[in-house]
């Protein structure tokens, strides 16, 4: 049995693969069991990876919340290089990890301006410039370039005495990337990468969902959550019903469907 990838390669079909992702997304292993099932039944020749995921999601409602954080990786992609930034996301990430945060700052050296994604403090530790390289689409992998972009800038920087560079991506990292980043000191967090550290790690540990993963709430709502600088699901049990309904102009009734799926996502 072989599945057609998102880059168009080809690839074994990995039952093992698909029980272990929805265990971790907080599946029973009754669920991940039975999701292996269905798609062996209705697996068929030429089969992509994205018609597999359509159907686990489907198949997946049976427990709340897991169809959400199993689609995590595309709500990570449906933030946008506008609208609801990557970096954005990833700086209020790192606000929960106990780093103090800037995001856009302009710095100067070799009189030139740079505009730095992020600068992250360690509360008591390190001072990182952070390179964020989101992509939009899945199959993608984050090439040497940006790597070296990272480091580059880091050392026209030196005069702001930053202790490390530091590449953030959404996607996987090339194998160049993990060998060049060894050599130059370069810190790395992608989706897959440190194994305890990566991206998709990050956001499981303190279940810091997106606001897209809220699939039932519309564009534009999501859009006045992130003006309101709430990118992160979880955040919005930090308000009370009344606030809400100012922040958004929903419903009372849909304030509190969302808040029931946010608690669902979160496991509460």
């Amino acid at each position: 049995m072989e599945v057609i990838k998102y880059s168009g390669g080809i690839e074994p079909f990995d039952a093992n693969k698909i029980n272990y992702t929805i265990r971790e997304a907080g599946g029973s292993e009754k669920l991940a069991r039975e999701s292996v099932e269905e798609v062996k039944r209705n697996f068929h020749k030429n089969m992509k990876t994205s018609e597999i995921l359509n159907l686990l999601l489907k198949f997946l409602k049976k427990e709340p919340g897991v169809s959400e954080r199993y689609d995590l990786k595309r709500a990570i992609m449906s933030l946008g290089p506008s609208g609801f930034p990557f970096e954005t996301f990833f700086a209020n990430l790192l606000k929960h990890y106990n780093y103090k945060t800037k995001v856009g700052e302009k710095l100067i050296g070799n009189n030139i301006v740079y505009e730095i994604d992020i600068i992250a403090q360690e509360v008591g530790g390190k001072k990182f410039m952070i390179e964020c390289k989101y992509h939009n689409k899945p199959g993608i992998v984050t090439k040497i370039r940006y790597a070296e972009k990272a480091y580059r800038t880091f050392l026209k920087l030196k005069k702001y005495k930053f202790d490390q560079p530091w590449l953030a991506t959404n996607t996987k990292c090339s194998g160049e990337v993990i060998g060049y980043s060894k050599k130059v000191n370069l810190k790395i967090t992608s989706w897959a990468y440190p194994k305890n550290e990566s991206l998709r790690v990050l956001i499981n540990n303190q279940k810091l969902y997106p606001i897209t993963i809220l699939k039932s709430l519309p564009d534009n709502i999501k859009e006045k959550l992130y003006n309101s600088k709430i990118l992160i699901a979880k955040d919005l049990l930090d308000y009370d019903t009344k606030e809400l309904i100012q922040m958004t102009e929903l419903t009372e009734k849909e304030i509190k469907e969302t808040i029931q799926k946010v608690k669902e996502i979160i496991g509460e």
